[in-house]
């Protein structure tokens, strides 16, 4: 039986993109480079003005093959989106051919457009961000990273940035400018509701003491910096991250909150070069995380906490709140002798919490590959 009507078949094309709701199509285009996002325009007539309301907007100098076309495109987006729309985001990415003034303009237009994220990336050296990022009254996450082996210059005056909560900055310098010596700074003082900080390879210049006054403060990672002393008040916090060379000058109000610290101290000095003293500060040092939870070391830690017992280690254990010691081991591939705690080492971190657990975590650094492999101490 012919089930097949003999009318003609009429197959209608039907636009599904331009029937899915406003919203999820700012969305997928939000996920585009600005440079596709505007080209939509050329859909149909419906399609001519999408792009001029959305509200997270990206930029890169790698999508142009000359600087010019990418001058005249972003002028182009600035002068032509619904200026009535606020700016949600700004994600922009580019080389050291940008001029300051087009970076400035721009900066300028999404925070007089009460943008609420900001994440630079840029390639060069040397390159000052505009003062304008640091003085938004909507802000309240901020990424700025360089990529090149310099740093990129920002101000060393308290930035005034009320509700920013999260702030990563890599391989930035914070300067005056002028690299006058002061005692202290605190940049982040008006930052009041700052909960999340990264500082990673950031260089603090002509200054002897970082001052980090948070109240809101949660969580804070300090990586590879080039700061001399710490100060630390942020009593809400509860995770907290260091990683670089020894010693490290900290001093802080007290962490009643915090949970979990993972300190990756690397002593670089040989044993003979460790001297009593040194024990002693180490000491001090740990006394600050006394609240911890979960605490992560290197080994280099342990052993030399272990090189001078008597004076550094036979005092009450300051941790009263501990559940688990975690220790990163690091050593040659050609090294084969088996790390161990010292008797007087664990009671020092377990005294205070007996049903505290150590793990160790093997880091072979000489393999192409770093792999790790986790063990329980006996």
């Amino acid at each position: 039986m012919n089930l097949v009507p003999d009318e003609a078949v009429v197959m209608t094309a039907v636009d599904r993109l331009s029937s899915l709701p406003l919203d999820l199509i700012h969305h997928i285009l939000s996920l585009m480079d600005m440079k596709y996002a505007v080209q939509t325009c050329v859909l149909s007539s419906e399609w001519k003005h999408i792009w001029t309301s959305l509200r997270h907007i990206k930029f890169s100098t790698s999508e142009f093959e000359q600087l010019g076309q990418f001058i005249r495109f972003t002028r182009h987006v600035i002068a032509h989106r619904n200026d009535q729309t606020d700016v949600s985001s700004l994600d922009i990415a580019f080389d050291g051919t940008l001029s300051q003034i087009l970076l400035k303009v721009l900066l300028n237009y999404v925070v007089s457009h009460n943008v609420r994220e900001i994440t630079i990336n840029t390639y060069e050296r040397d390159r000052k961000i505009p003062i304008c990022v640091f003085e938004s009254q909507s802000l309240t996450r901020l990424t700025l990273i360089n990529l090149d082996e310099n740093f990129c210059i920002v101000p060393q005056y308290p930035w005034d940035l009320p509700n920013l909560t999260t702030l990563n900055l890599s391989q930035m310098v914070l300067t005056d400018g002028r690299f006058d010596y002061k005692e202290s700074v605190d940049l982040f003082s008006k930052c009041v509701n700052l909960k999340n900080l990264c500082l990673e390879e950031c260089f603090m210049a002509s200054v002897t003491v970082f001052n980090l006054t948070t109240p809101r403060l949660e969580n804070l990672s300090i990586k590879n910096c080039f700061i001399s002393k710490i100060f630390i008040s942020a009593p809400k916090l509860s995770s907290f991250a260091y990683k670089g060379e020894y010693p490290l000058s900290l001093s802080t109000n007290g962490f009643q909150y915090l949970d979990k610290v993972d300190l990756h101290i690397r002593v670089c000095a040989p044993h003979s070069a460790f001297k009593k003293e040194d024990a002693y500060q180490l000491v001090e040092l740990l006394k600050n995380f006394r609240c911890a939870e979960f605490l992560n070391v290197y080994s280099d830690v342990i052993e030399y906490l272990s090189l001078y017992s008597s004076e550094s280690t036979s005092q009450p254990s300051p941790f009263h709140n501990l559940k688990h010691l975690h220790i990163y081991e690091v050593f040659q591939k050609e090294a084969c002798t088996k790390f161990i705690v010292p008797n007087h080492v664990r009671n020092y971190f377990l005294h205070s919490s007996p049903n505290a657990t150590i793990t160790t975590e093997v880091l072979k650094i000489n393999e192409v590959v770093l792999t790790t492999e986790a063990r329980y101490l006996n």
